[in-house]
């Protein structure tokens, strides 16, 4: 039996239960948010929409208790409204919210894999795999994957090439200290130093175009919904079906003593082998930079924990 939980219920966390439901990905949902009101009505959209559906997925509401045998946990809790006012807020907002759920959870010995979407993603991730001590393989984030992939899209149309052909990694941050690394880049198996069906690809122009992508979102929509949610089942599948899928998620990684976005096998255990690539020393660099960046927002927290 698949057994899913999700924890918050704004855009994102909407979004993933309508498509695990009406996707037949799961055979049991538990709901939470802070809102009962919300999960009540959730709860009833969606057994008005199971009318039509061949299958059926028990939906089960503002439970802790009921996660204790769930595989997947997603933390999807937060208001990234905040980040437009003071990056700051957000993570002392998303860390008293970590805390108390963790918890929570902690208390549901629940004992499968957790998959954070909340930000600041890695910090947040760190909080809550103490919170929550799960081990470190088992709580992991959604990292830098959206735009990773954000970076597949702006390279395919550059060299009129699909998306599916290009492979590579961006590391550090997600929403924060991105690390493009280009010298995992591959476009039909070739470095971007190549001539790419004759294009000579731009990398400042790349990074550009996919950070504008993210702009784009975020100034029309006020926040990312669509592929975050579409990746997140792609995990999801991943840890199912054992893939040992390589992607940039937002790990534990020793090298640096932190969680950051880095890419890991992922599978029915959570975390299996990192992939060390070499890359250029700059790129080391900017990677030890941007763990250095986690680390200052998680001993700032300390003070919160003195209050």
């Amino acid at each position: 039996m698949r057994k899913i939980g999700i924890i918050g219920l704004g855009h994102v966390g909407q979004m993933l239960a309508n498509q695990l439901v009406m996707n037949g990905k799961v055979d049991e949902l538990v709901l939470i948010d802070e809102k009962d009101q919300l999960a009540v009505a959730i709860q009833a959209d969606l057994n008005d929409a199971q009318t039509v559906l061949a299958v059926h997925t028990k939906i089960i509401i503002q439970d802790y208790a009921a996660l204790a045998d769930a595989d997947i946990l997603i933390t999807a809790f937060g208001n990234s409204a905040l980040l437009k006012q003071q990056p700051m807020a957000e993570l002392e907002t998303s860390y008293r919210q970590a805390k108390e759920i963790g918890n929570k959870i902690f208390k549901s010995d629940f004992s499968g894999i957790l998959i954070n979407l909340t930000n600041p993603n890695e910090a947040i991730t760190a909080v809550l795999q103490q919170s929550v001590g799960l081990p470190q393989k088992q709580v992991i984030g959604i990292g830098t994957v959206v735009e990773t992939s954000r970076l597949y899209r702006a390279i395919a149309e550059a060299a009129n090439v699909a998306a599916a052909n290009v492979t590579g990694f961006v590391y550090g941050q997600h929403d924060g200290h991105q690390v493009f690394a280009w010298s995992t880049v591959r476009v039909n198996g070739q470095p971007l130093t190549a001539a790419i069906n004759g294009h000579h690809l731009d990398q400042s122009q790349l990074k550009i175009k996919a950070n504008l992508s993210n702009w784009y979102t975020l100034d029309g929509l006020g926040y990312n919904v669509s592929a975050v949610t579409a990746w997140t089942l792609r995990i999801v599948t991943a840890i199912y079906a054992d893939e040992q899928l390589a992607l940039p998620v937002a790990i534990y990684q020793p090298q640096y003593s932190t969680y950051i976005s880095f890419p890991a096998l992922i599978g029915r255990q959570g975390i299996g082998n990192l992939l060390l690539l070499k890359l250029y020393p700059l790129e080391d660099e900017e990677i030890k930079s941007a763990a250095a960046t986690i680390k200052h927002q998680l001993d700032s927290l300390k003070n919160i924990e003195g209050e």
